[in-house]
């Protein structure tokens, strides 16, 4: 659940790992953490919310590992008192990590009731150790055999920097070196910013460990003959300038675009006047769906900046209420126009009712709306936070029926084949676009989910199935 994960080595400042760790605050708003050595062991600071908000002393740490939280299971975070119980970074013993993906198994494995796969990575890794000899690689080869789901870690042992990756690669994890210093992290735009070059990706059932002295040993944990890289990285969640497996996110969302134009063309609609995205993800493809088209680009839609993501917000009701304050139209560009409206993907329908709604208001003569992602007609169980079918307009809607709904005056959704296309790699996870689950637990939760419904209660993967 932790959707956002740093690691450092060779030695840097507190403050400048928090200014880091804001790189990752798109992946995770809901509160953030830092764990860093000192003399003494293992030193944490967490907050509520944004990054900025950590309380960090002014020194410096040869080793310091990060998160920033999107919840996904377990108990969200209401009060200071649930900062140490449900906020990575976790330390047991020797060990500290924190993680980024969805255990969904873990209840079948520790009756413990923890609210955060992140403590039980931890807790369960250094019991392993204690079995090992304190040897790490093979409590992961352990701990791989025990659990299912996605999880792309960073942590600390015994004074060594240390990153995994299941053997799927569900969430992106990346690192770069320099003489001096080491960077893993979610997101490619971290190591930029830190002054490291993106050596490589963390391949899916890789240990890494970092030593002191720079250099890095490869250990293969698990092997997996097919990879599951999720698509809703590039779709939405990763920064445009973040490369992932080679492709440059901005470029992935740029082609959508293009995919995006030949739909649209195949629905014979009247040309837009202008083509407007919703920001700040569609910016790439509504460009190229503009040119493709020869229709000129407008933003005439623009974000209150003081506003995180609606996505990741953490209810409904915090969703609707920030829908509502999140968008600054200019109201002159509207009066009349036929508009063609590009978001990334309609999930609950809920931003989607709202925009068209606010443009017929203003006076738009007809609204059109496209989504870069086809339509998630499944819940995910990988750590996005939709774990349940009522909470995808799609599950149980038609494209017709959608459109009715939020009024527009016509639905483009990319295809399936468009998406794939652009993101320019095979092996994706598209398991709440067809249902197709990669791990033998999450499709046990499928048909379980057949038999017996969908809960409008708790996530599926939290449920007991008799």
């Amino acid at each position: 659940m932790m959707c956002g994960v740093l690691g450092l080595l060779g030695g840097h400042s507190i403050p400048f790992a928090k200014d880091l760790l804001l790189l990752l605050t798109h992946r995770g708003q809901d509160a953030s953490g830092l764990l860093w050595v000192d003399s003494d062991g293992y030193r944490s600071s967490k907050t509520m919310g944004h990054p900025a908000m950590i309380e960090v002393p002014n020194a410096r740490s040869e080793i310091i590992i990060g998160s920033t939280r999107y919840p996904t299971c377990g108990k969200k975070v209401v009060s200071k008192d649930d900062l140490m119980t449900f906020v990575g970074p976790f330390s047991r013993e020797s060990i500290a990590l924190t993680h980024n993906g969805n255990i969904t198994n873990m209840k079948r494995i520790t009756n413990a009731g923890y609210e955060c796969d992140s403590e039980f990575i931890t807790d369960r890794l250094a019991e392993l150790l204690s079995q090992n000899d304190g040897n790490l690689t093979r409590a992961f080869r352990e701990l791989d055999k025990e659990i299912d789901g996605a999880y792309s870690l960073v942590g600390i042992h015994n004074g060594v920097l240390f990153a995994y990756r299941d053997a799927r690669g569900f969430k992106p994890l990346v690192f770069g070196r320099t003489e001096s210093h080491t960077v893993v992290a979610s997101e490619s735009t971290v190591l930029d910013m830190a002054g490291a070059t993106l050596e490589r990706d963390v391949y899916p059932g890789e240990l890494l460990l970092f030593y002191p002295d720079m250099s890095m040993e490869s250990h293969s944990i698990a092997q997996g003959r097919t990879h599951s890289h999720c698509f809703f990285e590039y779709v939405y969640f990763a920064h445009p300038a973040a490369t992932i497996e080679n492709q440059l996110v901005y470029d992935t969302r740029f082609r959508l675009g293009r995919a995006l134009a030949q739909r649209f063309r195949k629905m014979s609609l009247e040309m837009p006047d202008y083509v407007v995205p919703v920001p700040d993800t569609s910016r790439p493809a509504s460009q190229a769906l503009a040119e493709e088209l020869g229709v000129p680009m407008r933003e005439i839609i623009l974000k209150n900046r003081y506003l995180g993501r609606t996505f990741i917000a953490r209810s409904q009701e915090e969703r609707d209420a920030m829908a509502k304050t999140k968008y600054i139209y200019l109201e002159d560009k509207i009066r009349g126009k036929t508009i063609l409206v590009v978001d990334d993907s309609i999930v609950r329908g809920t931003t989607a009712k709202m925009i068209v709604a606010d443009l017929k208001k203003r006076g738009a003569s007809k609204v059109y709306f496209a989504a870069t992602c086809p339509p998630q007609t499944h819940p995910c169980y990988y750590g996005i936070d939709i774990a349940t079918d009522k909470e995808l307009i799609a599950s149980d809607t038609s494209i017709e029926g959608i459109a009715k709904y939020i009024q527009a005056d016509a639905l483009i959704y990319q295809e399936m084949v468009g998406l794939v296309n652009a993101i320019g790699i095979k092996d994706v996870c598209l398991a709440c676009l067809d249902g197709e689950y990669p791990t033998r637990y999450a499709r046990q939760i499928r048909e379980n989910i057949e038999v017996s419904g969908s809960s409008s209660m708790g996530r599926d993967y939290e449920r007991s199935f008799e």
